[in-house]
């Protein structure tokens, strides 16, 4: 049985067009950046690991869609954090929106801090289901 590739190499593409290359994580010189920096490669391999050993070729969508998912997830909270510090109240849903004031800053703040977040779980789920058709598509040309 052959070793997957690491999930941070790059991968050659068929493109005609050179491919870009994966950029390095920037140098690290402090003892507890390198221990950190070592636990999560060893994290992060070790989940790749048994991606690739349970789904082949579609742990490696899997891998990408994760790390996709807690990128979103950090980016889906930076609205309603940012509406926090500056109103000074928490934003969760439309129905908290119409209980502020109609003519109020903050109603209109509620309702473009929600919309936000409702958008980025529709980017979640696009690059999720982009990626998975893919992969399938792939997996149905190449078995």
């Amino acid at each position: 049985m052959t070793t997957p590739p690491h999930p941070l190499t790059p991968t050659p593409t068929p493109s005609p067009s050179s491919p870009t290359p994966v950029e390095q994580s920037p140098p690290v010189n402090t003892r507890s950046g390198k221990l950190t920096r070592k636990a999560v490669m060893n994290v992060l391999e070790f989940v790749y690991q048994v991606l690739y050993g349970l789904m082949g070729q579609l742990g490696r969508t899997v891998y990408g869609s994760i790390q996709d998912a807690i990128a979103i997830g950090i980016i889906l909270k930076l609205p309603g954090l940012i509406g926090e510090i500056i109103i000074g109240k928490d934003f969760s849903g439309f129905d908290i929106c119409l209980q502020e004031s109609p003519w109020g800053v903050s109603r209109y703040a509620c309702f473009i801090i929600v919309a936000s977040d409702f958008l980025l779980w529709i980017v979640l789920a696009g690059l999720i289901i982009g990626r998975f058709w893919a992969d399938l598509k792939d997996l149905k040309n190449n078995p």
